[in-house]
């Protein structure tokens, strides 16, 4: 940002509009993860909307990047971590069987074919982040945790942290884990490539309460979210 706005200022014409452009979108980008405020990148339904003109460059360099980390990283494939539960990172097939798709990913849009699933759900998380919208992430964790819910695949762009974390609470509102430290040890164990990082492991750990609600209450009587102390999780 800083070498762009220099560029900005030493430069004219269309470089100078270009640099001060980028300049812009690496500052709301670098606003947005410091706030914990994905919406600010566009994405809105699992496409990008026009507000997300105005942090263009920044979206076009995590695509390169992304594009860039899969060149030397094996290939992803869906991982089952427990019975109708699947994580993985960008989604190229899905699993046979698989009726919903959660879509963690807050800095691109899915495909039209996933977006047009009956089963689609998008809840955009910052790369690195935690959910910002603890009711919808609860509200969306009774949805799928509900007996019937289907056979759910859980993904963001590498299928290690963001992932991982809304299938841990995901497992423990289904009744497959007694509680997030295990149902961590076994998407652990099933898919090696999960990282969390200590944002993630402190977001689990104070929804616990409201995971142990979601499972053994009926939706209607489970606590809102405003109920649960919540500090802004520690990067």
């Amino acid at each position: 940002m800083l070498v762009c706005v220099a560029v900005a200022a030493v430069s004219g014409g269309v470089v100078r509009g270009l640099a001060a452009w980028t300049a812009l979108a690496c500052a709301v980008a670098c606003g947005a993860y410091l706030r914990n405020r994905p919406q600010w990148l566009g994405k809105r339904q699992g496409a990008v909307s026009a507000r997300a003109i105005v942090v263009l460059p920044y979206l076009l360099a995590f695509r390169v990047a992304c594009r860039l980390m899969r060149w030397w990283r094996e290939v992803d494939r869906p991982t089952c971590v427990a019975p109708g539960v699947w994580v993985s990172g960008r989604i190229a097939a899905l699993p046979p069987g698989v009726t919903t798709v959660v879509d963690l990913v807050a800095e691109y849009a899915a495909s039209p074919g996933i977006r047009r699933l009956p089963g689609y759900r998008c809840l955009p998380v910052l790369d690195g982040g935690v959910p910002h919208d603890v009711d919808a992430f609860l509200a969306l964790i009774r949805e799928l945790g509900a007996p019937g819910a289907g056979d759910v695949l859980v993904h963001c762009d590498s299928g290690r942290g963001r992932a991982p974390t809304f299938a841990a609470a995901l497992l423990v509102a289904r009744g497959l884990a007694p509680d997030v430290a295990l149902a961590l040890a076994v998407i652990q164990e099933r898919r090696p490539v999960v990282a969390l990082t200590r944002s993630d492991l402190v977001f689990l750990e104070r929804m616990a309460p409201a995971l142990e609600s979601c499972r053994h209450r009926d939706p209607a009587t489970v606590a809102p979210a405003s109920a649960i102390d919540l500090e802004p999780p520690v990067r």
